[in-house]
C-alpha cells in the first residue's frame, strides 16, 4: 500500500518542481533580492503610508486615512492584519515563495489541479497549468502590480475543480476543495475576477443541470448542488470583515451609487446607472477584431510604449532625413514607440495572447470534443468576448450594463478575456485528451487534425500575413506623435513620413507574428501528426508540445516581465524619495494640514500621499461627493473651496528650473471655525453652485435636508473671539476644544462620511450635517466645549468577528474532510488489493 502511495504521489511532486523551477528560472532576479518595478504598488505605498505608520506606533487599527482626498476610509488600502485565518492558508499554498514566483507557481498548481480531476493525461495537466500561468495578460498584471487580481485569476481553475469534482460524486473532497479555493478566491478580493468567476460557476451549474437532466441523475446534482451552496457561504463568511465593508462604502463611491448632482448631465442615458457612467466603465473597451491578439500577439501592434530597433523603419527614415547615426541609436535605445493601433484609445500594456498553439488546440477541440462539459465552457467564451468588446459591441453590452445585477460596478470590460483565456486551455488540453486517450480511429483523428490545421492557419495566413498588406495601420496616438515628431524634426513634412515609417514598423511586427505563429502550429500540427502516423510515441510528441507553447509564450511574455522589469529595491523606493518642496513642507510643526501637489497629475497619483495629507491621491473608488468636488471646484482652482479643505501649502514647478518648489497658503481655513451665516440649499445642484462664489471661512451652504437637525431656518452666531482648535489628531479620531459665547455652527473641515463617523460634545452624541457638499458641521452651544469626532464603523466589527469564528471553522472542516478523504482512499486501496493479487 505504500508503495502504490508512494508511486501515485512522485508524478505530482515531479510537476510541482517543474512549476516551481520553471516560475523561478523566469523570474530569476529575484533570487538577487531584486523586485519588480511596479507602477501601481508605488500608488499602494502612497495610498498606504499614513496607515501603515498609524498602526506602528499605536497597534490600533486605521479605519481612516487622510493621506489621500482629504480623507476617506482605508478598507479597499491597509487596515493591518484581519481575523481571517485563511491569510495562513494564502501564504501555505504557494509555499511561501516570494513574489513574483509564488503567483505563477500559484496559477500552475490551480490548473494543474482542474487538469488532474478532468482526468488528462500528464504531460496535458503539465500542458495546461503553463499555457494558463503564463497567458501574457498574467506577465502584464504582474509587472504593472495588480497582485489582488492576479491572485484571483490563479485561483480560478481550482474553484472549478472543486465543483467539478463534487458534482462527480466526491461530495465531501469536492466540497471542501471549492470551499477552500473559494475562500482564498474572497480572501484576495479582487471583486471583479471574483464576478467573472461566478460566471462561469453559473455556465457550469446550468450545464451540469442540462446533463443530469438528460442522464436522468437529477437527485445527484440537487444533492450535490446542495452541499455547493454550503461550501459557497462557509467560503464568503471569512471575507466578511472586507465584504461587509466594502458594500457599505461602495454606497457611497463611484463604483456602487451615483452622485447627487445632474450639472452637466441632462441625458438620460448618462443618469440610468447607479454605478460607474457608462463611458467611464467603457474605457479599454476591446476591439472585435483585436481578439485575434489571442492567435497573434502583435495583431494590432502590441503595447501603447516599446522600443524599435536599429533595423526599424522609423531609425531608417531618421537617418534618411540627416539625423547621425549615432545620435539616432542613442535616441532609439530610450524611446518608447506606440506601436499599438487597436480600438483602446487609451492604449494598453499589451495583448491578451494565450499562445498560437492553444488556440490551434482550441478548434480542433470544437471538432473532436463530445463530452457535455464542452457547451458550458464555450458558453463562457462568448460571454467573455462580448463582455470585453464593451462599447465596441453596444446593442449587447449597453443592456448588460443597465440590467445585468452589479455589471454597472466595473470598468476596463477587456478583463473579461479572462474567461476565454481560461477556456481556450481547458479545451485545448481536452483536444489533446481526446487525440491520446484511444477511443478514435485514427483516420478520423487525422482528418479533423488536418481540418483544425487548415483553419488556424488559414486565419493566420488571411489575417496576419495577407492582412499585414492591407490593414489600415494608424492609430489613436498618432495626432500626438504627428506633433512630437513636428518638433523634434522642424516641420509636418517630416512629422509625417515618420508617422509612415512607424505604420510600416506596425505592418512589419504583424507579418513577423504572424509568421511565427504559423510556425508554432506547424510544429503542434506536426508532433500530433507524428504521433497518430505511429511516428512518435504519445510522451515525446506531449513533450514537444509542452516545449513549444512554453517557448511560445515565455519569448512573447518577456516584452511585458522581462528581466529590466526587476530593479534593487533600493531603485523601486528612490522613487519615493522625498523632494526639497517635501522636505520644507514637513517643517512645518502643525500636525494636521492639507497639500495639493500640482507637479503630477494629481488625481492620479498617489505617490504625494506618501509624504503628506493630500488633496489629491489615486483610487478607484473615490467618494462620489469628493469626486463631484473635484470635478465642478477643485479642477477649477475655486481658492474658496481649497481653503476650507485647510490646504495650506501647494507644490508647483519652479518656472525657472521646473524643480517642485512649495507656497505656502495663508488663508486656508485651518482645522475648523464657526461660520456667521447659512445660504440653505434646494438640492444638490444649487448647494454645489452656490460654492462657485461661497466665501467658506464666512458662511457655509446647507441641504434642506438637514433642516431637522440644525432647526428650520436656524441661523448660526459666532462673536469675534469663537474658535474651534485641533487638540489631538488621530486616524479613528479627532478631538477638539471650542470657545463661542453664542450657540453656532462648526464647520470641520474633514469629509462627510456618515457611514461610521460620530461626534460627541462633552461625551454626548450630536447630529453631524452636511455642509459645503462634502464637510461635516455640527451645532455647537454656547460655551467651552470638548468635542470628539470619531470613527466607529460597526459593520467592520461585526465582520472581523465573523471573520474570526468562520474562517476557523472553515479550517477546522476542509481539513477534515481531506483526512476523511485519504482514508476513504486508503480503505477502498486494501480492499482492492487482494483482488488485484
Amino acid at each position: 500500500m505504500k508503495q502504490n502511495w508512494l508511486k501515485a504521489i512522485l508524478p505530482h511532486l515531479a510537476a510541482i518542481g517543474i512549476f516551481i523551477l520553471l516560475a523561478t528560472v523566469y523570474c530569476s532576479p529575484v533570487l538577487e533580492g531584486k523586485i519588480v518595478n511596479q507602477s501601481d504598488m508605488m500608488n499602494v505605498k502612497g495610498m498606504a503610508k499614513e496607515a501603515r505608520d498609524f498602526y506602528e506606533a499605536t497597534g490600533e487599527t486605521p479605519l481612516w486615512s487622510n493621506s489621500m482626498f482629504s480623507g476617506m476610509p482605508t478598507y479597499v488600502v491597509y487596515t493591518g492584519p484581519g481575523k481571517n485565518k485563511l491569510t495562513i492558508v494564502n501564504q501555505l499554498v504557494t509555499l511561501g515563495l516570494p513574489a513574483p514566483i509564488n503567483m505563477l507557481f500559484l496559477a500552475m498548481i490551480s490548473m494543474y489541479l482542474l487538469a488532474c480531476i478532468l482526468d488528462f493525461k500528464y504531460w496535458i495537466r503539465v500542458l495546461g497549468a503553463i499555457a494558463f500561468a503564463f497567458c501574457s495578460y498574467n506577465l502584464i498584471l504582474i509587472d504593472v502590480g495588480h497582485v489582488t487580481k492576479m491572485y484571483d485569476i490563479a485561483l480560478m481553475p481550482a474553484v472549478l475543480a472543486g465543483i467539478i469534482l463534487t458534482y462527480r460524486g466526491r461530495l465531501i473532497g469536492g466540497a471542501a476543495l471549492t470551499a477552500l479555493a473559494t475562500g482564498l478566491l474572497i480572501y484576495n478580493n479582487h471583486l471583479q475576477m471574483i464576478y467573472y468567476t461566478l460566471i462561469m460557476i453559473i455556465c457550469l451549474v446550468i450545464g451540469a443541470f442540462i446533463h443530469a437532466l438528460k442522464n436522468k441523475e437529477l437527485p445527484q446534482f440537487f444533492k450535490a448542488s446542495v452541499l455547493l451552496a454550503f461550501a459557497g457561504i462557509l467560503a464568503a463568511l471569512p471575507a466578511m470583515d472586507s465584504l461587509l465593508t466594502t458594500k457599505e462604502y461602495a454606497d457611497y463611491t463611484m463604483r456602487g451609487s451615483k452622485s447627487e448632482l445632474t450639472l452637466g448631465k441632462e441625458d438620460a442615458k448618462e443618469n440610468k446607472s447607479t454605478g460607474l457612467d457608462i463611458d467611464y466603465a467603457y474605457e479599454w473597451s476591446y476591439g472585435v477584431p483585436e481578439s485575434f491578439t489571442l492567435m497573434i500577439p502583435g495583431f494590432v501592434g502590441n503595447s501603447s510604449a516599446q522600443k524599435l530597433g536599429t533595423g526599424s523603419h522609423v531609425y531608417e527614415q531618421m537617418i534618411s532625413l540627416g539625423a547621425p547615426a549615432a545620435q539616432v541609436e542613442q535616441y532609439m535605445d530610450q524611446m518608447k514607440f506606440p506601436l499599438y493601433y487597436g480600438a483602446q484609445e487609451r492604449g494598453t500594456s499589451g495583448p491578451v495572447y494565450v499562445g498560437a498553439i492553444i488556440c490551434f488546440l482550441f478548434i480542433l477541440s470544437l471538432l473532436v470534443v463530445s463530452n457535455w462539459q464542452k457547451w458550458w465552457l464555450l458558453a463562457v467564451t462568448v460571454i467573455g468576448f462580448i463582455l470585453a468588446w464593451g462599447k465596441n459591441f453596444g446593442f449587447i453590452n449597453d443592456f448588460l450594463f443597465y440590467h445585468l445585477p452589479l455589471y454597472n460596478k466595473f470598468r476596463a470590460p477587456s478583463q473579461a478575456l479572462v474567461l476565454p483565456s481560461l477556456t481556450f486551455v481547458i479545451l485545448a488540453c481536452w483536444a489533446l485528451q481526446e487525440m491520446a486517450n484511444g477511443k478514435h480511429s485514427k483516420e478520423e483523428l487525422l482528418k479533423k487534425l488536418k481540418q483544425a490545421t487548415l483553419i488556424s492557419g488559414g486565419i493566420v495566413v488571411v489575417l496576419g500575413i495577407l492582412g499585414s498588406m492591407f490593414w489600415n495601420f494608424s492609430s489613436h496616438s498618432d495626432a500626438t506623435m504627428l506633433n512630437y515628431f513636428g518638433q523634434m524634426l522642424g516641420g509636418e513634412a517630416n512629422a509625417k513620413l515618420m508617422i509612415r515609417a512607424l505604420e510600416k514598423d506596425r505592418s512589419s511586427l504583424l507579418l513577423k507574428d504572424s509568421i511565427r505563429s504559423l510556425v508554432f502550429i506547424a510544429i503542434a500540427a506536426g508532433a500530433i501528426w507524428a504521433y497518430l502516423k505511429g511516428k512518435l510515441q504519445w510522451q515525446p510528441a506531449a513533450i514537444i508540445i509542452v516545449a513549444a507553447v512554453t517557448i511560445d509564450l515565455v519569448q512573447v511574455d518577456r516584452n511585458y516581465l522581462g528581466k529590466d522589469s526587476f530593479v534593487d529595491e533600493s531603485v523601486l523606493l528612490s522613487q519615493l524619495s522625498p523632494s526639497q518642496a517635501d522636505l520644507q513642507i514637513k517643517q512645518d510643526p502643525d500636525p494636521y494640514y492639507r497639500v495639493f501637489n500640482l507637479t503630477t497629475s494629481p488625481f492620479d497619483d498617489a505617490i504625494p500621499s506618501y509624504f503628506h495629507k493630500n488633496i489629491g491621491g489615486y483610487s478607484p473608488a473615490k467618494l462620489w461627493i469628493y469626486q463631484d468636488l473635484i470635478t465642478h471646484q477643485i479642477s477649477k482652482n475655486n481658492m474658496h473651496v481649497l481653503n476650507m479643505l485647510n490646504t495650506k501649502y501647494f507644490i508647483v514647478p519652479d518656472q525657472k528650473t521646473g524643480q517642485p518648489v512649495a507656497q505656502r497658503n495663508p488663508d486656508a481655513n485651518g482645522n475648523a471655525w464657526f461660520v456667521k451665516g447659512i445660504v440653505w440649499a434646494p438640492d444638490a445642484n444649487t448647494e454645489m453652485k452656490t460654492l462657485d462664489y461661497l466665501d467658506t471661512k464666512d458662511s457655509a451652504v446647507v441641504d434642506k435636508r438637514f433642516a431637522k437637525e440644525l432647526g428650520n431656518g436656524y441661523q448660526p452666531a459666532a462673536d469675534s473671539g469663537a474658535t474651534i482648535k485641533l487638540t489631538k489628531y488621530g486616524l479613528n479620531s479627532l478631538e477638539y476644544a471650542s470657545s463661542n459665547s453664542q450657540e453656532g455652527l462648526g464647520v470641520f473641515s474633514e469629509i462627510y462620511y456618515p457611514a461610521g463617523w460620530n461626534a460627541y460634545i462633552d461625551g454626548k452624541k450630536t447630529d453631524i450635517v452636511r455642509v459645503n457638499y462634502a464637510l461635516r458641521g455640527l451645532k455647537i452651544p454656547a460655551g467651552q466645549h470638548k468635542i470628539d469626532l470619531k470613527f466607529e464603523p460597526t459593520t467592520f466589527f461585526t465582520g472581523q468577528k465573523i471573520s474570526s469564528i468562520s474562517s476557523t471553522v472553515l479550517v477546522i472542516l476542509v481539513l477534515g474532510a481531506f483526512i476523511f478523504e485519504i482514508i476513504a482512499a486508503g480503505k477502498k486501496e486494501e480492499k482492492q488489493e487482494p483482488t488485484s493479487k
